[in-house]
């Protein structure tokens, strides 16, 4: 993980790293005696006065707000921006870079929604809207010579009457259900032959598993009511920009969200910073036990009991499994698996004592999800699991006695 890069960085003589960012990223935002940071719910403030630390309107900005970005940028290395939702990150960078053509490779239904409904309010009167297939970016990146790339920077808005083949890259990775894993220096590259706007969707990894920016992404989305929150009690989204696009893209993103309103809520806020200090525990844990329980489910499946696939990059069957070694600095703790059946699935599901069949991702609780429910693309007789804090034993104990129950 990186160090610690904020206009706070010479309170120390020494650089930091990892958990201790988590715990010290914001120092020196907030003046204040308390040691956890202080719940603020006011929406406006004291014109000038030097308590108000420069807030105006809680729309604009909050001090909670800004620490808990000076916490996620330095994470993820970059600079972060809050919105409401993940959707509402997404959307928001959707119409920051206002992409007539694309490729999409979103696993979350609900992202492939967001493009959707851009793709109809854009493509009104004469405007045309193209989803590019990946044989076609193929293509594009043949057809186009290799460009010398210094990072990042190289990357700008288009400008009002030039037509790029390529406006926008979205990639999901690791890939909501199934944990694939994208080649995401292919893409950068793409991004840099055709100058698109890169970004990952890095929801299902967390800043711990995988750091897109440091290669070649543009941009970097996480749903934080997931992993960042870890609780399963707020809703969130961040975007954090390359350092190197803070000016061009970074400044544009505060404008529109200014004007877009779609700001966490104080509680949100307050709730998303009180998380970011223990995401590190977290995380490493939940990946942990992750890769247990795929151990066993991968057991079952070659003994032939009623599992037939598991969907996890760290097994070598996995078609990821060559890219998760070199991307991806933790194994995800989500991930997928298929029974025999929908009615196997359904009934698994139902059988369940101590995990709970229920939607979502990140929390320390595990949730046991059938899919197909929520999404049609996907397998009727596929799971997906959300690990959570419990111990991985007690975790199999339940799947053991579920699927003996499923039917």
């Amino acid at each position: 993980m990186a160090s610690k890069s904020s206009s706070n960085v010479h309170i120390l003589p020494f650089p930091i790293h990892g958990s201790t960012i988590e715990c010290h990223g914001d120092d020196g935002i907030e003046t204040t005696g308390d040691i956890a940071a202080p719940l603020h719910v006011s929406t406006a403030f004291v014109s000038g006065a030097s308590e108000s630390s420069g807030q105006v309107y809680s729309r604009l900005q909050t001090v909670t707000r800004a620490r808990v970005e000076a916490v996620l940028g330095a994470v993820e290395g970059g600079q972060a921006i809050t919105y409401s939702s993940g959707l509402s990150a997404a959307t928001a960078l959707i119409h920051c870079i206002k992409p007539r053509s694309m490729y999409v490779d979103a696993g979350y239904h609900g992202v492939r929604a967001a493009f959707k409904l851009w793709s109809e309010r854009a493509s009104v009167g004469n405007g045309k809207i193209e989803f590019l297939t990946l044989e076609q970016c193929k293509k594009l990146y043949e057809q186009r010579e290799s460009q010398p790339r210094a990072g990042c920077s190289l990357w700008r808005p288009a400008d009002k009457d030039e037509e790029r083949a390529l406006d926008l890259i979205w990639i999901e990775s690791p890939y909501n259900p199934y944990a694939t894993v994208a080649d995401l220096e292919w893409f950068a590259e793409l991004a840099s032959r055709t100058g698109a706007c890169f970004a990952v969707d890095s929801t299902l990894s967390s800043p711990l598993g995988q750091r897109p920016l440091e290669h070649g992404a543009h941009v970097v989305m996480h749903a934080s009511t997931k992993y960042l929150s870890g609780h399963s009690d707020l809703l969130g989204g961040v975007l954090i920009v390359h350092s190197s696009l803070s000016d061009r893209l970074g400044c544009k993103l505060l404008a529109e969200r200014n004007i877009d309103g779609a700001v966490m809520g104080n509680l949100e806020t307050w709730l998303l910073l009180r998380s970011m200090r223990t995401l590190s525990l977290r995380v490493r844990r939940q990946c942990q036990t992750a890769s247990i329980v795929v151990r066993w489910l991968e057991k079952q499946r070659t003994d032939g009991h009623k599992v037939k696939k598991v969907h996890h990059p760290s097994l070598e069957s996995h078609p990821s499994y060559s890219l998760a070694a070199r991307y991806l600095r933790l194994p995800p703790a989500t991930f997928s698996f298929e029974l025999e059946s929908e009615s196997q699935a359904k009934s698994f599901a139902q059988s369940l004592v101590l995990c709970t069949p229920a939607t979502s991702l990140g929390g320390v609780e595990t949730l046991v999800d059938w899919r197909y429910m929520h999404d049609t693309s996907v397998s009727p007789a596929l799971l997906r699991v959300s690990i959570g804090l419990e111990e991985p034993e007690d975790i199999i104990q339940d799947f053991e006695q579920a699927l003996n129950q499923a039917i």
